[in-house]
Order: C-alpha cells, then structure tokens, then sequence
C-alpha cells in the first residue's frame, strides 16, 4: 500500500536549510496498522505531509496505492453545522454528496453510536464523540489510507484512552490501512501491528517493532493487559531515550 524508498526532505529558509528526514525507507502492507513514533520535533508529521502529496521529497521515492484520508490533531468540525452535515462536508467538497455516499454516512453514524447525535451541534458533543465524528466523516469518503497525526493528544488522559480504543477498533472493523503518527508509547504498541522507531532530527530510520500480542481479541484496551505490552514498552523507550541511547 505504501512504499517509502531512501526518502529524505530539507526546508530551505533565510537561515539555512533544515534537514527534517534523512534516507528513510519502510513499507506499510494492504490492511496494516503501522504506528511511527520518535523524538518531539523529529519530523514525524513531515512523513505523514509527504504521503498526503501536501508537499514532495527532497530526493527518494514515495508510492501510496490508493486514496488517503488525513484526520488531524484537532477534530476541526464546524460549528455552525450539524454532526450530519459535517460529516457529509467532504462529500460535498469532492462533488460526490450521491444518496448512495450520504446513505453510507448515515449507516456509519448508526453503526458508530452518532445517529442519535445527528442533529447537534458539535459544542453539544463531548471531545471523544466530536473526534469519532471526524472519523467517519474521513471513512464516508472511502479512503484506501488512513493517515492519523496524534489525533487523540487534544483529549484528557482517561478520555484520550477510551476514544484510542473506539477508533483503533473501529478502523480495524472497516479494514482501513492505516499509519498513526504519535509520541505516545503505549498508544502506538495497543494500536498497531508494527511500530516504526525514529531517530532525533534529521529522522532516520532505528527499528521497525512487529507488534506479536498474547490476547485473543485484538482491541487496543486489551492489548495493553497482554504480557508482552511491557516488553515492547521498555524496547521502544529504551531506543527514544537519547541519554540510554
């Protein structure tokens, strides 16, 4: 679904130029679940950027087999309309608001525990339902690719873990291929099938973790009970802590 080959990006400014990621490659496989994590500002949300075509690698070669869906830190909903009506923005945006498309927006609302919700406004909606919002409104238009940018780091501790759990269970129920970008340990290993370990700035690439889980059903909640959680938690911590390393 995603091929990343010895891809690096520069910023050039008056000051000079910024190295952001230095000769990465990975690949991301058809119904995958891939977690990216590293150092604060090591250019994690650069990679996600250049998936989206927002802008292009510096050199290197990057192939996504399929159409993408973005979801952002913020649920970025708009206010003045209704749940329903947000979630068929895009629709509209893209010419595709079809009875059949909105039909399927609406069948998401219902299967996803909005459709009661339907008619308010998004201030009337706690910050996990607006941000389960945002994600069917990505999934109504039917991206092959999710792309995730920390989309749960504006929500409390305790609200942040039950709205990860609904959504990683969630994209995992539609087949969705997806990469999160998180600085969240613990939330990148209960989410994913591998985790991707970045160097500081430049990133580059440390270690790809395939996640092998104990637990008979694969939730994000209960991952986290699995034995071998503490492991991968310690590995990965261990590869991000620059003093250890």
């Amino acid at each position: 679904m995603v091929s990343f080959q010895d891809v690096s990006l520069s910023y050039h400014c008056v000051g000079g130029e910024t190295k952001a990621v230095s000769h990465l490659s990975f690949t991301v496989g058809e119904g995958e679940f891939v977690s990216i994590v590293g150092p604060s500002g090591c250019g994690k949300s650069s990679i996600l950027s250049m998936l989206a075509g927002l802008f292009p690698p510096s050199s290197g070669t990057i192939h996504v087999n399929g159409t993408i869906g973005y979801m952002l830190q913020k649920d970025h909903l708009l206010e003045w309309r209704t749940i329903r009506s947000n979630i068929f923005l895009g629709l509209e945006i893209q010419g595709k608001s079809t009875r059949e498309n909105r039909a399927y927006g609406d069948s998401l609302l219902k299967k996803y525990g909005l459709w009661e919700f339907r008619d308010h406004f998004p201030a009337q909606l706690s910050g996990g339902m607006r941000q389960r919002a945002a994600l069917i409104r990505t999934l109504v238009l039917s991206p092959d690719l999710l792309l995730l940018d920390e989309p749960f780091s504006a929500l409390d501790y305790q609200t942040r873990l039950s709205v990860a759990d609904e959504i990683g269970t969630i994209i995992r129920k539609e087949g969705k291929t997806a990469i999160l970008v998180s600085h969240d340990i613990s939330e990148a290993i209960s989410l994913s099938d591998r985790v991707i370990v970045l160097s500081g700035r430049p990133a580059r690439l440390k270690k790809i973790h395939p996640i092998l889980l104990s637990v008979e059903e694969r939730t994000p909640m209960k991952a986290r009970e699995a034995p071998e959680f503490r492991d991968y938690f310690n590995q990965i911590w261990k590869e991000l802590d620059v003093h250890v390393a």
